[in-house]
């Protein structure tokens, strides 16, 4: 699914939001009425008062700008006599107030003034979507802002010479970056390679969440599911299945090296993949458990060339301790 399809369902929704809005307005207009005599004629009366000025103020036929000189003052009068109408029948005078979800932009989604802009409750929504899309959603954030370099040992881990902390900092820097510069990027293509449990993970959902917010919707997937995928495309002979994942403006693999190794499917849809999302410019950030000969020994130096070309995939070494051990639980956050 697409960014676009994801606002059009949101957009959906929020037509939707705004009958039933309306349907309960209504109902509590009719229910009023009932309740207070009279009301019932004072309503139209307003009603009849307004368009009446609008018609004036825009028909040509009957244009003139002082005709609506007292609009305002007659239609406070409707107010005033509605309100103590209501109050006659034991009713709030507010009791016929139009309600929203979100009194900003009225439950439209958009807010207009100065110009054009989503208002921050659908923007928020849509950014859940996507990220619930990306399947990103859940208790522990996983962010660049909740990032914690104190989880980090500052011990020195040798031959070199620096610290947990320092390694993880940095890396975290070039990962902001290359989230916040997106598709400006500095360098096209991420490599984060280092054991389990040091935060590689981490930093791709991070990475995922602030393109999010800046409006990106990229793809998210592990290595093992992206090769279920490409097994399926290879044995029913149908590209097309592999699709979304070619053409991706940013993909985000996680965990290349977990998912099984098929003849004639892993390495060579692996190579297809990565030299044609190269070849259009694509943005791609993967992490792997492996070691560069491990990777040379898996995928071949054909493949892994395409990741280790410094021209246009940076790597980010990680190394010391697993932090989950240290958290007494998987899942910790950084």
């Amino acid at each position: 699914m697409t960014r676009d399809q994801i606002i059009l369902g949101l957009q959906r929704d929020y037509a939707l939001r705004r009958e039933e809005n309306h349907r309960l307005f209504e109902q509590r207009c009719a229910d009023a009425c009932s309740q207070c005599p009279g009301l019932s004629d004072l309503l139209s009366a307003r009603k009849e008062a307004l368009m009446a000025g609008i018609r004036h103020g825009i028909t040509a036929i009957h244009k003139n700008p002082q005709i609506n000189a007292t609009l305002s003052q007659t239609m406070a009068l409707y107010n005033e006599k509605i309100a103590a109408c209501l109050s006659s029948g034991g009713l709030s005078p507010l009791a016929l107030q139009p309600e929203y979800t979100c009194s900003l932009c009225r439950d439209e989604g958009y807010i207009y003034e100065p110009t054009r802009h989503m208002c921050a409750c659908f923007e928020t929504e849509l950014n859940r979507r996507m990220l619930d899309a990306l399947g990103l959603t859940g208790p522990r954030s996983q962010t660049f802002e909740a990032f914690d370099e104190k989880l980090f040992s500052q011990e020195p881990v040798a031959p070199h010479g620096v610290s947990q902390r320092q390694m993880m900092l940095l890396n975290r820097n070039i990962a902001l970056e290359y989230a916040d510069t997106f598709p400006n990027t500095p360098i096209r293509d991420l490599l984060l390679i280092g054991q389990s449990g040091l935060g590689k993970t981490y930093l791709l959902h991070s990475i995922a969440h602030r393109l999010v917010k800046r409006g990106f919707l990229p793809l998210y997937l592990s290595a093992y599911r992206l090769f279920e995928i490409a097994r399926k495309s290879y044995i029913d002979n149908d590209p097309e299945q592999m699709a979304d994942i070619m053409d991706a403006p940013v993909l985000l693999l996680d965990d290349l090296g977990t998912e099984p190794l098929m003849n004639n499917i892993t390495v060579t849809q692996l190579f297809a993949l990565l030299n044609e999302r190269q070849m259009a410019g694509l943005h791609t950030v993967i992490s792997t458990n492996l070691t560069l000969t491990a990777l040379k020994d898996r995928y071949t130096e054909r493949v892994t060339s395409r990741l280790l070309d410094s021209r246009d995939c940076k790597q980010l070494n990680f190394m010391g301790e697993d932090i989950r051990k240290s958290l007494g639980k998987v899942g910790g956050r950084p």
